[in-house]
């Protein structure tokens, strides 16, 4: 049983708040950084402080508010009695908008990536930390007080560089999420692959696998995310296996500005979507097999709009070394990834390009000029032969008559 806390006089002299709560007599404190928890979340920051320690200081629910908005309703907390002890709760949207009207600190900071993480090759990656307070309103009049102030510090570090790996493709769209100690954006990325150019009809994948250079269409899409950030794909590759860091037979779709001959990247970086195809292959590891698997990744990140300008314009310009163009390793990426997707096997086999191996791709295309000029070969040869034959028999012809073929024989 909770004991009221407000029960002696000298203490109600000194902490002159109206004893509302039961709390435990433990909670007869100053604050601490204890009575403060903090859950970031994908969109809605979530602050819980100990209302006893608040109560015992002199203070009640009313007097606290979000960054000192303290004449504005939506920033003061609501009070939870049913958990023990009793908390004051806050809610404050991760979007830093007009909208939002206890409005926080938002802050994007670079960062070097962890030597022995996914990023490592990286030059640096970014994160956006946001911070706020909680705190009592100041005195302006007399000389002393008997009361402290009240002062909660909270911050939220969210990674703006992610990897998602490893997701196998069943039909038309998946979603990988990850968790951690820290705030985290990617269960709202989500990869989808498709048959039109639209990309608004699933990739339903054949039993006999897809067929080879049918195109195929990737959309990588953040769901509900803030519009502070777009999504800029730094590199996409395809395996013949699940992801691993050891990867060493990896297709190039594009890495930063270099683009492959057989894929389009229409668009990146430019909104919360992006876009890019490619032409169905074959591994050539799976001559043998009656179909070849595909693994799909993407290397992205999450950037401000000018930020991710910032990158793209790069491309056009090589020489200014402040900004390192995408596709180079940075802190704020993660991986994607889906499959696998089967291609069907075919009487000719394709070589694929793997930056490992020194093998050139050759193009269909090319098969059909070689064959073409087979034809046209033999063609031309038969009718010379034809044109060969047909003057030695006049020339025979001519000598006969003119009677040089009988005194031949004679």
């Amino acid at each position: 049983m909770r004991a009221c806390l407000c029960v002696p006089l000298l203490a109600a002299l000194l902490h002159p708040a109206a004893c509302l709560y039961n709390c435990s007599s433990e909670y007869e404190r100053t604050p601490d950084n204890s009575d403060l928890s903090v859950d970031c979340g994908t969109s809605i920051i979530t602050l819980e402080i100990n209302l006893c320690t608040a109560q015992w200081s002199g203070f009640n629910a009313s007097d606290l508010a979000l960054n000192s908005k303290h004449n504005t309703s939506d920033c003061k907390g609501t009070v939870d009695d049913s958990v023990d002890p009793p908390v004051i709760r806050y809610q404050l949207p991760v979007n830093h908008s007009q909208e939002n009207p206890c409005r926080q600190s938002l802050q994007i900071v670079d960062e070097a990536p962890d030597p022995s993480g996914p990023f490592s090759t990286f030059l640096s990656i970014q994160s956006v930390i946001i911070t706020g307070f909680i705190d009592t309103p100041r005195e302006e009049s007399g000389l002393i007080s008997y009361s402290t102030d009240l002062y909660y510090h909270f911050s939220c570090r969210y990674p703006l560089e992610y990897l998602l790996n490893n997701t196998q493709i069943v039909a038309s769209s998946v979603s990988v999420a990850t968790s951690d100690s820290n705030g985290t954006f990617i269960d709202m990325l989500t990869m989808s692959v498709h048959n039109d150019t639209d990309y608004a009809h699933p990739l339903i994948v054949p039993i006999d696998g897809v067929e080879l250079r049918k195109n195929i269409y990737v959309e990588v899409k953040a769901v509900n995310l803030t519009g502070n950030f777009y999504v800029l794909l730094d590199h996409c590759f395809a395996t013949p296996n699940a992801y691993n860091m050891s990867q060493t037979e990896v297709h190039d779709f594009f890495t930063g500005c270099t683009v492959n001959d057989r894929t389009t990247v229409p668009l990146n970086g430019q909104s919360t979507v992006a876009h890019f195809f490619f032409r169905a292959f074959r591994f050539v590891q799976h001559r043998n097999q009656a179909k070849s698997t595909i693994y799909l990744h993407c290397i992205l990140r999450l950037c401000e709009p000018t930020k991710c300008l910032e990158l793209l314009n790069a491309c056009n310009n090589r020489r200014k070394r402040s900004v390192a163009p995408f596709g180079e390793a940075t802190s704020d990426s993660a991986t994607i990834s889906v499959g696998p997707i089967y291609t069907a096997r075919e009487g000719i086999c394709f070589k694929g390009v793997f930056p490992h191996s020194g093998n050139n791709f050759v193009a269909p295309e090319k098969e059909e000029v070689n064959l073409t000029g087979l034809a046209v070969g033999v063609v031309f040869g038969s009718a010379a032969a034809v044109m060969l034959v047909l003057g030695g028999w006049f020339a025979v012809k001519k000598f006969y008559w003119a009677g040089g073929l009988p005194r031949a024989f004679h």
